[in-house]
């Protein structure tokens, strides 16, 4: 048939295996322009290699083939089709960098130091409330409130702020207190309290790294934790030892991991 091409003219030319070609009709994704009756051979016309372009670049960008078939079927759904493939693949990248993580600091010696330490008793400016996993913004929206109290009355904090989150639940969510260690006169104002924290003992490992990985990180002190007999109470904090005034790079931050334990 005059103005077409071999299977294997065809594969060079686009980029697309023979082998894939086939399996691609036997699926009726992208079948050839004609078959030779007497032969079984594909024969493709020089006008379908845009089609097949465009299936090589949509399958190098991850694409599964039912949305390649709905992208050659219904190109009016390209976008939608393509806007969310692109959270799939933020997504499985999210995953995979945790994954990474996670082999890095298997293969090395664990970077954390870890102590065990009475942590003191404070006077907090405190916000507390319930929070239902993932909505984690109400931490750093608690946060930027208590800086502003903060800011506004000049009060002096000796010690790090910290985040809390304690056994007590209410149906799925979670009991969490934002404190800012503060010294002498103080008051709240609106859902900021002026608390006490309690002395208690802890377990600590003090994390380098930004804040996105200080999740992964509870795995492993509470791994080193049981891995020395050590009786945790469910209670946790974080301490930001070292945050954002302190350093503009997140690699250099420094949060300890406590877990508080269990007391006699």
């Amino acid at each position: 048939m005059q103005g077409t091409l071999t299977i294997s003219r065809f594969a060079f030319l686009t980029g697309l295996p023979a082998k894939t070609l086939r399996y691609y009709d036997e699926i009726g994704l992208f079948k050839p322009e004609a078959v030779d009756q007497q032969t079984g051979y594909r024969q493709y016309s020089v006008s379908q290699i845009g089609s097949a372009a465009k299936i090589r670049q949509w399958r190098q960008m991850g694409l599964p083939l039912e949305d390649i078939r709905t992208l050659l079927d219904h190109p009016e759904q390209s976008l939608a089709v393509l806007e969310q493939h692109q959270i799939r693949l933020e997504e499985e990248i999210a995953i995979r960098q945790q994954s990474l993580w996670h082999l890095q600091h298997h293969l090395k010696e664990d970077p954390m130091e870890y102590r065990t330490e009475q942590i003191p008793t404070l006077q907090t400016l405190s916000i507390r409330t319930f929070l239902e996993v993932p909505e984690y913004e109400v931490i750093p929206q608690a946060f930027r409130e208590l800086m502003g109290h903060l800011k506004k009355h000049q009060y002096q904090t000796p010690y790090p702020s910290f985040f809390a989150c304690y056994t007590e639940k209410r149906d799925k969510e979670m009991l969490v207190e934002m404190c800012i260690p503060v010294s002498g006169a103080v008051q709240g104002e609106g859902r900021i309290e002026v608390r006490t924290f309690e002395s208690r003992p802890a377990f600590i490992g003090r994390f380098v790294g930004p804040y996105d990985r200080v999740g992964a990180a509870y795995t492993q002190v509470v791994e080193e934790a049981l891995r020395r007999g050590l009786k945790i109470d469910g209670s946790t904090a974080e301490f930001y030892v070292k945050s954002v005034p302190d350093t503009p790079n997140p690699e250099e931050y420094e949060t300890d991991i406590a877990f508080f334990l269990q007391q006699p």
